[in-house]
């Protein structure tokens, strides 16, 4: 479908790659000519067009751009801001007007033209970018508010200053050791509950099971981690589950965007994570923690814990009695607070609905 014609001999087009072998061949060998590789999943691909050959493309997931390659005939010329132009429009007009990217170094600079700034940037050179509002600033300066108004009602305290990030999907017992383990070492606790909606669990439902769980401990600040920690924009690999190279580039730009904006904002002194032996994303990530926190952030590795029974705690292990309809071993597993949520009938509509 033709969308913009960019003047002389070249054609902005989507791209319906699913759609058209051929289309889609084409578009692979120009990720491979250009040292990229494909990344699904795409909410929408464009390419430009020479004389019916393709020497330009992009792709967007969600508010992520990503595969954005330029033929080496045609890089010192305009291709690339014609197409960034055209990401860009389109996704502001599908109501996105932020929008994030990784990038290697020779590229930083182009996009930087183009309004995108760096967050964080690996010590090979990979950089994390963002254009649009509201940006990292905006967030840092929220997490700041939350501050202030905690410690206006509840006073300041000296000493080491935890953090905790969870999905909680959804809080177990786990969660609940995680946290008491944090506050055994700090009267103040940082807790991030992922903002993103990719769970089966709402995060409106996973952030009230995590406040009811914990409303007896003193000591927390609940905070969002919306694109800055561990989201799809920031780290999308968390959430795709896949063993590939990126991960480990991913992990540490999330890591490095940590300890260099979010923990200095909050004076963090202290990070808590819990032992995942086999899920190797997240033990790829507590590794890249553990490399880029060194000397600036203690970090705490907590091993699994276990019922008095034997049964390892996971949420995973808990979605599983809930989908089997197991309330014995799911009732051993998770708080007090989180048995009544999915013994109520809006949790038992939450449950009717995985199974559909």
């Amino acid at each position: 479908m033709k969308q913009s014609l960019l003047g002389g001999d070249f054609l902005l087009e989507r791209l319906y790659i699913g759609e058209n072998p051929k289309i889609h061949q084409e578009w692979g060998e120009l990720l491979e000519l250009t040292g990229l590789t494909t990344d699904p999943p795409y909410t929408s691909v464009f390419g430009i067009y020479e004389n019916e050959v393709l020497v330009a493309t992009g792709a967007r997931d969600d508010n992520r751009l990503k595969c954005v390659a330029i033929h080496p005939e045609h890089q010192k010329g305009t291709l690339f801001n014609e197409l960034l132009s055209g990401l860009i429009t389109e996704a502001h007009e599908q109501g996105i007007d932020r929008l994030f990217l990784y990038t290697k170094p020779g590229s930083v600079e182009a996009f930087s033209h183009l309004g995108f700034r760096v967050l964080a940037t690996t010590p090979d050179g990979v950089a994390f970018m963002e254009r649009g509002t509201p940006n990292l600033f905006d967030y840092l300066d929220q997490l700041q508010e939350s501050n202030r108004a905690y410690e206006a009602q509840h006073g300041k305290v000296g000493g080491p200053v935890e953090s905790i990030v969870m999905n909680a999907n959804p809080f177990t017992l786990g969660h609940r050791a995680l946290i008491e383990n944090a506050l055994s070492r700090a009267k103040r606790l940082h807790l991030f509950i992922l903002t993103e909606d990719a769970s089966l669990i709402p995060t409106e439902v996973r952030e009230r099971l995590v406040r009811e769980g914990t409303a007896d401990l003193p000591g927390i600040i609940y905070h969002p981690t919306d694109s800055y920690i561990i989201s799809r924009a920031s780290f999308p690999s968390y959430f795709l589950k896949k063993e590939k190279e990126g991960t480990k580039t991913q992990a540490t730009l999330d890591a490095i965007l940590y300890r260099d904006a979010i923990a200095p904002a909050l004076g963090i002194t202290n990070r808590t994570v819990g032992d995942e032996p086999f899920d190797l994303v997240t033990s790829i990530y507590n590794e890249s923690l553990q490399e880029q926190f060194r000397g600036s952030i203690t970090l705490s590795l907590m091993p699994r814990v276990s019922t008095p029974e034997g049964t390892v705690i996971s949420a995973s292990r808990v979605r599983a009695a809930l989908m089997e309809g197991d309330m014995k071993t799911f009732r051993l597993l998770v708080p007090d607070s989180t048995y009544r949520f999915f013994s109520s009938s809006e949790g038992k509509k939450l449950i009717r609905s995985w199974r559909a």
